[in-house]
């Protein structure tokens, strides 16, 4: 049997495993490593199921607003499955994975200097306008990776001056998955480039950055060129997006509503990431 896929390491996993067949953690088990089929899909590569992969779904369970405790099983579960796989001789050995401090309270972002960096590093020495381009948009949206790779240059809307984000108002979309995102001065020539003259129903980045993975191995090497360890990840920069928004006093629900989060309690963290609003609150008593 060889097993190269997620799915294949999963149902493995799922039919040979006793504790996860039959102990009482069975139904947890099936649960949290069902968040990295969810984010990741069952073809997804077993052999690349590395820890700057898990750092990207921890970032993004974060922002779903799961505990760091939670976040450790998850990886707990994905960690026993290739364990399991791989003491069956299926798989290689896979590597350990690291585990977060809980109840950290703080929220990792870049600064609007280290986007910077970023941003001109990709440009020079790396040549690659390609990953420089989609991550200031990140940065200035707050727009998830997969929201990214699905905009097209219809959703650009210059008259309004906003990004539809999961398809455009007049448009039947599922529900509560829409929402505008103003277009900020720092990528407007970004915008304007990759759009002019090119088919409304064109990706706008989504046919340069088909295959994720590609994006992540430029993403790791810019943020290392610049000093950044392996807990700041492409997430990061939507978490930085929601750091810089509460730093300028800009209300919760705003927040909320620019980043589509669905429960007040995951933006209310970008309130505790800063002490700016809360020094400027002291110093008016």
């Amino acid at each position: 049997m060889e097993i190269k896929t997620w799915g294949q390491a999963l149902d493995y996993t799922l039919k040979t495993r006793h504790s996860w067949k039959h102990g009482t953690g069975a139904k947890t088990n099936i649960i949290n490593s069902g968040h990295f089929t969810r984010l990741r899909g069952l073809s997804f590569p077993v052999g690349k199921i590395t820890q700057p992969i898990l750092n990207e779904v921890s970032a993004e369970l974060e922002d779903e607003g799961k505990a760091d405790a939670t976040i450790n099983r998850i990886v707990s579960a994905v960690s026993t499955v290739l364990n399991h796989c791989a003491f069956d001789g299926l798989i290689p050995t896979p590597a350990k994975f690291r585990r977060r401090k809980e109840n950290e309270g703080r929220i990792t972002f870049y600064t609007k200097d280290e986007v910077n960096r970023l941003y001109h590093s990709a440009i020079d020495p790396f040549m690659r306008e390609d990953a420089a381009d989609i991550l200031v948009v990140a940065a200035y949206t707050g727009m998830r990776q997969g929201e990214l790779l699905a905009l097209k240059v219809k959703d650009i809307d210059y008259g309004l001056n906003v990004i539809h984000v999961g398809g455009r108002p007049d448009v039947v979309t599922k529900a509560g998955n829409y929402r505008s995102i103003p277009i900020h001065t720092h990528i407007e020539h970004t915008l304007s480039k990759r759009t002019a003259a090119i088919n409304p129903n064109v990706k706008i980045f989504g046919d340069e950055w088909s295959d994720k993975d590609q994006l992540l191995r430029v993403f790791k090497k810019l943020n290392k060129f610049i000093g950044k360890d392996e807990s700041y990840v492409f997430h990061t920069l939507r978490h930085s997006f929601g750091t810089w928004c509460a730093e300028a006093g800009v209300p919760i629900r705003t927040i909320m509503d620019l980043m589509g989060h669905k429960r007040i309690e995951t933006t209310l963290r970008y309130a505790k990431t800063t002490d700016k609003a809360r020094t400027e609150a002291l110093n008016l008593i």
